[in-house]
């Protein structure tokens, strides 16, 4: 195959993992961890001290602390994420970007910078990013003082959080938390109500999706939490896998207590070439496809993404290939339902194939938006290895709101994928109608019961009314123990309750007529 000199390819691929320091003082910044990640995928392209001056662009994923402003770092940051990891390698680039949140910006990134590569836009372009929430963790539970700010010099340009659309006055209102295991647990509800199964039988399926991710999690090198954990380990509420937020018990979630950083380097054929960067080192993106999802209360059916589904298919057929010429696979799979969903879009879902080259945000751990970037490099490194064989990424962002897939091999192959005609499509799905302040009689749509030192705290109720349909958010009576009770006793979806729109919010009882 005849490559043009402007086609675009991932050359560079590095992971690291930093275990907890016995003297915390020690601990890696965010930026440190980066930029030895990014060191890394030099050396693996080529050489540092040969390509980082070619580099002009560098992209960082937004670390955990920067995404939201409720838990912001404590021991200070870099004012420049970009510019701390170019200024570690001796790089200068044009550009320094600091990236959106969300789980889907790896691939994201890797659709984007792709394009303008073979636009001619850029010629080199590192992408990088860290989380080191273990190690902030342990230093503030052992009240170690840590200073990891930063003042780098240069232009920047702040993507900002990028969470419109994915947040709402009724969710943040009654999702006290503030975290996502109880919205993704809404979806995972109604998904257990959809395929008609009782609790037992459907937590022994989330843990059956799920053990196998651990197994090889349990032999990757870069995992924060090497172990392998059987379906009962999984599915079973005890002290030590006690529920989170029904029905997800400890095991079943991402873990973002990790210090992991993990960089990409792309160029063009022309450019590696030119270089020196030898072929066995090219990796080429056949095809990929970005979707969004309407809001979570605005969605008809709270137990699927449709977006995701036709992110997943959009990408596979822009490839030209088939999901069974699909040998490495690995999907954002934050929460059980993702992992389910993807498995069901690639027509996988009645097979035992793990969808994880990493070991999945359970069991490899959790770095929040860079995790996709270790599912490329792990992918990545397998097509290197087989490189006739075809992989796929799928990145997840917000509460199944954002998606980007890629697929992978190290046979020639590029073309540019516009999502915009399926974009369209998934706008023109009917939007459910929602009040704010409901009274009167409803159906259960979908619940969760959030825990507390393995206690049920609250629930979260997605109803609607009976005389007019519409949904709302509501949460229990704060003494009201007995629905707590019933809620993670079997699946309650279905069940009458009254519900009264107060000054707090909504708040649903058990109707015993």
């Amino acid at each position: 195959m005849l490559l043009d000199n402007n086609t675009p390819i991932l050359v560079g691929i590095a992971e690291v993992v930093e275990p907890l320091k016995d003297d915390l003082s020690q601990a890696s910044s965010a930026q440190t961890l980066a930029s030895r990640a990014a060191e890394l995928a030099l050396q693996d392209a080529l050489d540092v001290d040969r390509l980082a001056p070619e580099i002009d662009v560098v992209v960082a994923t937004r670390t955990f602390p920067d995404s939201t402003p409720l838990w912001p770092m404590p021991f200070g940051k870099s004012n420049n994420m970009p510019r701390s990891i170019a200024q570690r390698l001796n790089a200068n680039p044009r550009q320094a970007i600091y990236a959106k949140a969300g789980g889907n910006t790896p691939q994201s990134l890797v659709n984007k910078w792709s394009e303008k590569l073979a636009a001619g836009q850029a010629s080199m372009v590192l992408l990088a990013g860290a989380e080191v929430l273990a190690s902030t963790k342990a230093a503030i539970k052992s009240n170690t003082p840590l200073n990891w700010a930063e003042d780098v010099e240069g232009s920047l340009e702040d993507q900002g959080l990028g969470i419109h659309g994915m947040v709402d006055y009724q969710t943040v209102k009654h999702n006290k938390v503030r975290a996502l295991p109880p919205l993704y647990a809404l979806c995972e509800v109604a998904r257990m109500s959809s395929q008609q199964q009782g609790l037992e039988a459907y937590t022994k399926g989330m843990a059956e999706l799920l053990a196998p991710l651990s197994d090889v999690a349990a032999t990757n090198p870069y995992a924060m939490f090497p172990k392998s954990y059987s379906v009962e380990q999984i599915a079973t509420p005890s002290e030590k896998n006690s529920y989170i937020a029904f029905p997800y018990t400890k095991a079943m979630v991402a873990k973002d207590g990790v210090n992991q950083a993990a960089a990409l380097l792309l160029t063009t054929v022309g450019k590696a070439r030119e270089l020196g960067i030898d072929e066995s080192k090219w990796v080429y993106l056949h095809g990929y496809a970005e979707t969004v999802e309407k809001g979570l209360l605005e969605r008809e059916d709270l137990s699927c993404s449709p977006a995701l589904t036709v992110a997943y298919k959009q990408a596979v057929k822009r490839a030209s290939v088939d999901s069974r010429d699909l040998d490495f696979i690995d999907i954002y799979s934050c929460f059980p339902i993702v992992v389910a969903e993807a498995k069901a879009a690639l027509g996988f879902a009645d097979t035992d194939k793990a969808m994880t080259e990493t070991g999945g945000l359970p069991f490899f751990g959790g770095p929040g938006n860079n995790y996709s970037m270790h599912g490329i490099a792990s992918v990545a490194r397998k097509l290197r290895d087989n490189p006739k064989a075809y992989g796929l990424v799928g990145a997840n962002g917000g509460v199944m709101h954002k998606h980007a897939v890629g697929v992978y091999s190290c046979r020639p192959g590029w073309n540019i994928c516009d999502s915009s005609l399926v974009q369209a499509e998934l706008d023109k799905q009917p939007i459910a109608k929602t009040t704010q302040h409901p009274e009167g009689d409803a159906t259960i749509e979908s619940y969760t019961v959030l825990f507390g030192k393995g206690q049920p705290m609250y629930a979260v109720i997605i109803g609607r009314l009976k005389d007019t349909g519409e949904r709302f958010m509501a949460n229990n009576f704060e003494r009201d123990t007995e629905i707590l009770q019933t809620l993670v006793s079997k699946n309650s979806v279905g069940e009458t309750v009254a519900v009264a729109s107060m000054g707090k919010g909504n708040r649903v009882a058990l109707s015993h007529a």
